[in-house]
């Protein structure tokens, strides 16, 4: 387990990629959300480093495939006694995370790694703290030391988003809304976006060319077909029970309300 969400923050951290936050609901309102990281260039660029993508290792096949899926209450389970044994910081993060699940498919031949978290819900309350949640299934390395000091150490940091955003859910029978609420001190919003992304900065500006291919991508779907969306360019299924939507990465750290919408179900 440590070796795989080792393996999940330093290839967050250190290398671009596509998000896409999904959330399934059925019938009685229960659901699953998903946010998942895809890091198939994370995992090309690992391997380069490595001396492994020349042309003598692209011959060869047999790469390593993975498709396994982590629960975390059944991890702490099976070794609670290593789990009881944790400092107090590392047991209470398992704790409030015992209901997630983390997934992840790799293969290496075929360029792809995959990896998410996500929780399997009653009822849209039980995502009020999914941001909390995330962050601190994301904590659970050895190295998370090591991972902070990086963040905070260097121009890279800039990019990762504040721990501030929290992203809340509503569902009526009518309708849908996200709703992202930023706490920022009043009058401070422009001064901190405007040091995060100094254009002027060299490091900055390599890291946003670096980013600038990166998207954050939205994905619902619904028991209802959606009737409007108060977002532009949409894109529906052919039932339009599911909905879809994304920005830029880096649009989106420096605004993350873009994401945000409300959708109206159709009357049925």
């Amino acid at each position: 387990m440590k070796k795989i969400i080792l393996l999940f923050t330093f290839a967050c951290f250190l290398t671009s990629c596509n998000v896409t936050e999904s959330i399934v609901f059925n019938e009685n309102g229960s659901g699953q959300f998903l946010i998942t990281y895809e890091l198939g260039d994370a995992m090309k660029a690992m391997s380069e480093a490595m001396g492994g993508d020349s042309a003598d290792n692209e011959k060869k096949k047999g790469g390593e495939v993975m498709d396994t899926t982590m629960v975390f209450a059944d991890i702490m389970e099976t070794y609670k006694d290593s789990v009881a044994a944790l400092p107090a910081e590392k047991r209470l993060a398992m704790e409030a995370v015992k209901d997630m699940f983390m997934n992840m498919k790799m293969d290496q031949d075929e360029g792809i790694m995959n990896m998410g978290i996500g929780l399997n819900f009653e009822s849209i309350d039980d995502l009020k703290d999914i941001n909390d949640k995330i962050r601190k299934a994301q904590s659970l390395n050895s190295q998370g030391g090591q991972v902070d000091a990086m963040k905070e150490n260097s121009p890279l940091g800039n990019f990762f988003g504040s721990e501030n955003n929290r992203t809340n859910y509503s569902l009526t029978e009518n309708s849908f809304t996200r709703v992202t609420k930023i706490d920022i001190p009043e009058g401070k919003g422009e001064e901190i976006i405007e040091k995060l992304f100094n254009e002027e900065d060299e490091s900055n500006q390599e890291f946003m060319e670096y980013f600038e291919n990166a998207f954050y991508n939205v994905k619902f779907t619904f028991p209802k077909a959606v009737k409007s969306i108060s977002i532009e360019g949409a894109e529906f299924s052919n039932d339009r029970k599911t909905v879809g939507y994304k920005t830029n990465w880096i649009e989106y750290l420096k605004n993350p309300m873009l994401l945000d919408m409300k959708v109206e179900f159709v009357d049925e």
